[in-house]
């Protein structure tokens, strides 16, 4: 049995959640006993194949977002006594830490082994959430936590290779396993529900507005576009608070040509992936997969994304792939896509052919294997000689 632990609210919409849950269910779905730890709280009810384990619901933190809170580090310092106690009652033959806080709580209960999932790289990300003057402090004090993640565990991968290279020398790539959904009512119902204009063409970013998203890209691009193509708009679908956006796209002169929904369930997701065009994935910061991505291939949208949100995977020919902070490039190649039904059918083919064979079940369980395969590989630099397991059950140390 393999034992997952994860330090955040279970189940969301939002891309880590979404990452854990296809995982969980591919491995539950290949017959392996699958079980996992999280907070007491998630954004919907789950009726899941597989185990959900949850940390006592004190204090009662409701937040879904994503970032730093003292009501989460209260969280995660219940989840080290709730590993502790349930991988001696469990015995697992491994735990899967992911992201940073579930790395340190693993290691600080004193079980093992443990190996660690990245989701992200905390020194890129932390920065983004606090104000500039504090930003090089936070930076650093992000190294120095993904630094401790990587350092007493068995074994690092990451979901996307760019993040592989920045946490740690010796992490695999361990790809989120992904199927096609099947797409919601045709664009002209889609758009009714919505209350969408029918006459318009739409440009979807499906996702949280944190700042290391780089949304306000997305802004600037329609801007652009609008010059050529009079009827762009942009459909933002989040369940993160659209306040700053809105206040954006007026300082642009851009609010009738913003729309926002909310994007709380699959019916939701299908509905405004149905009513688009196009997708568009910025990314602000090096590091994390943009599942928004993912999803997009995966419900036949043709996607146009910055070089750093493609997170250095290989979906050349799979989308239309631009500079980073270059919103003329951006709105062109959206301009492009637009003027050829062949092109913008190409990719939407080459996504979902990427998906089966980069994101496939059998990809994703492949790479755990090896994933739990490689803690006598690790270099005594990067793994200290005291933490090394030697077996591969469970013990409390």
């Amino acid at each position: 049995m393999i034992f997952h632990v994860a330090c955040l609210p279970f189940p969301s919409h939002q891309g880590t959640q979404a990452a854990l849950a296809a995982m969980l269910r591919a491995s539950t779905d290949a017959g392996h006993d699958t079980q996992v730890l999280t907070y007491a709280h998630g954004a919907y009810d789950l009726d899941a194949p597989y185990t959900v384990h949850r940390i006592a619901d004190f204090p009662k933190v409701r937040s879904l977002r994503s970032g730093p809170s003292w009501g989460k580090l209260l969280l995660d310092g219940q989840c080290i006594l709730a590993v502790r106690r349930l991988a001696r009652a469990l015995r697992p033959s491994a735990i899967v830490a992911h992201h940073v806080e579930a790395a340190l709580a693993a290691t600080m209960a004193g079980v093992g082994p443990v190996y660690y999932v990245a989701h992200t790289s905390l020194e890129r990300e932390l920065s983004v959430y606090f104000p500039e003057p504090f930003a090089p402090a936070m930076r650093t004090l992000g190294s120095l936590l993904d630094r401790a993640a990587c350092g007493p565990v068995a074994g690092v991968a990451a979901v996307a290779p760019s993040l592989a290279n920045l946490v740690d020398p010796n992490a695999s790539y361990l790809p989120v396993p992904w199927q096609p959904q099947r797409r919601g009512p045709e664009r002209k119902a889609a758009r009714e529900t919505l209350a969408l204009p029918q006459d318009v063409r739409i440009c979807l970013y499906a996702g949280n507005l944190d700042r290391y998203q780089g949304w306000e890209e997305l802004m600037a691009a329609l801007l652009v576009l609008k010059r050529t193509e009079p009827n762009a708009r942009l459909l933002v679908a989040s369940e993160s608070d659209p306040t700053p956006a809105r206040h954006e796209a007026t300082r642009l002169g851009l609010a009738r040509d913003v729309d926002f929904r909310r994007l709380d369930s699959e019916r939701a997701r299908a509905l405004v992936h149905s009513a688009s065009d196009v997708a568009w994935i910025p990314r602000r910061t090096e590091g994390g997969l943009p599942i928004k991505m993912l999803e997009a291939f995966g419900r036949g949208l043709p996607v146009v994304a910055t070089k750093r949100a493609t997170a250095r995977l290989p979906i050349e020919g799979a989308c239309r792939i631009v500079e980073n902070e270059n919103p003329s490039e951006l709105a062109h190649a959206t301009g492009e896509l637009w003027g050829s039904d062949s092109l913008s059918e190409a990719l939407r083919s080459a996504g979902l052919r990427y998906l089966s064979t980069h994101h496939s079940d059998q990809a994703y369980l492949a790479a755990l294997d090896t994933l739990l395969g490689t803690r006598a590989t690790r270099s005594q630099a990067t793994r200290p000689a005291p933490h090394r397991r030697a077996a591969p059950e469970l013990r409390a140390r």
